[in-house]
């Protein structure tokens, strides 16, 4: 019993010691393998705060560089506007350093102009104190080459027009002269002037221009035969239809009436529309190109003398040309509408007036100079 029991306390110790033993290699176990874990989570911890630290080095480095980039910048950009600043004084400064020379120099301009003034008024002064006498004269001389002028303008150019502007010219030269004395004068010259006024101005160029578009116009309508037509067998003209009335009336019954007036108007209306003509009678030869042209160029002719005698004023000789040139028309040509027209034309252009009435402007001219004769007589006078 002993024995076993001390083989079961041998064996509990044993078996105590056992588990101790055990106890202690796990704990040795742990404590190794808690040796072998700690330094591998030491060196994680260390490399991330190396990149920690790097990138906050990082950072800071760009962000320091992109600040000094700014200052820099900055400062460049505070350095332009400050020269630009300094710029603008100095230019301000030039502008108003130049306006005050413009100024000092505007108001010595202004002084010397206004001295200048000052003498030229009292020279004029002193001049019109002095020579009213002789500026009376050369207004005097003005006046008188301006009537002089009209009245040669009138008769060359035959015109009222000119003449008129350079007598109201003179009458205001005139004006100007305060002397009674020039009232007689420029009564005169009223009168002149109202009577160039009433004075009828002929159209010289539109007439000149109808008759040379009726010269134009020669070359439109044909020749009649060489010998015309017999004089029992021509048809009669505009002329004596128009002076032949309608209806004849004559004393008797009111048949008899009635037959006279279809007889002649039946008559009127064959001599106007039908033309017989016997075949015993040989036909008549047309009009040659050299007769043709013989009588064309009598019409340039007689139109020619009658431009010619209106720029002349030569009525006669105006209006003969014209009834000639009718005339060869007449004569020579074909009757349909255009001859017509222009024998019409002819005919009004005879019935104007070429000649020009002007009126005698020359009294005015005759007063001033005796007015000035007299004026100088008694200056003369005066003087002696």
């Amino acid at each position: 019993m002993d024995n076993k029991n001390q083989a079961a306390e041998t064996q509990g110790k044993t078996q105590a010691g056992s588990v101790a033993e055990t106890k202690s290699q796990s704990k040795t176990a742990a404590k190794a393998e808690g040796k072998t874990k700690k330094p591998a989570t030491g060196r994680a911890w260390r490399w991330l705060t190396l990149f920690l630290l790097l990138l906050v080095i990082t950072g800071g480095s760009a962000l320091a560089w992109f600040g000094q980039t700014l200052w820099v910048e900055r400062a460049a950009i505070l350095k332009v506007a400050e020269g630009q600043t300094m710029l603008i004084g100095n230019v301000r400064q030039d502008m108003a350093r130049k306006a005050a020379e413009q100024e000092r120099l505007v108001a010595s301009f202004e002084r010397q102009l206004a001295v200048l003034q000052q003498e030229q008024q009292a020279q004029l002064a002193l001049l019109e104190s002095k020579s009213n006498t002789g500026r009376g004269k050369l207004l005097l001389d003005e006046a008188e080459f301006l009537i002089r002028l009209a009245n040669q303008r009138l008769l060359v150019e035959r015109r009222p027009q000119g003449a008129q502007t350079l007598l109201e010219a003179a009458d205001q030269v005139l004006a100007q002269l305060d002397d009674p004395g020039l009232i007689a004068i420029r009564k005169t010259l009223s009168g002149n002037i109202a009577a160039l006024r009433r004075t009828s101005v002929i159209d010289r160029e539109g007439l000149f221009l109808r008759i040379g578009t009726l010269s134009d116009l020669m070359m439109t309508f044909p020749a009649l035969p060489v010998r015309g037509l017999a004089a029992d067998q021509a048809p009669k003209s505009d002329a004596s239809d128009a002076e032949l009335p309608d209806t004849i009336l004559l004393e008797g019954p009111w048949y008899q009436h009635f037959w006279q007036n279809v007889r002649s108007a039946s008559q009127g209306f064959i001599a106007r529309h039908f033309y017989v003509r016997s075949l015993e009678q040989p036909l008549a030869p047309l009009m040659t190109l050299e007769r043709e042209a013989q009588l064309r160029d009598r019409l340039f002719i007689a139109l020619g003398n009658a431009q010619q005698a209106l720029l002349r004023e030569e009525q006669v000789i105006y209006r003969t040309s014209l009834v000639r040139a009718a005339r060869v028309i007449g004569e020579n040509f074909t009757a349909n509408e255009d001859s017509r027209a222009i024998i019409e034309e002819l005919k009004e252009l005879q019935s104007e007036v070429v000649e020009q009435a002007l009126p005698d402007i020359s009294a005015s001219l005759y007063a001033l100079r005796d007015y000035r004769r007299a004026h100088e007589s008694r200056s003369d006078g005066l003087e002696g």
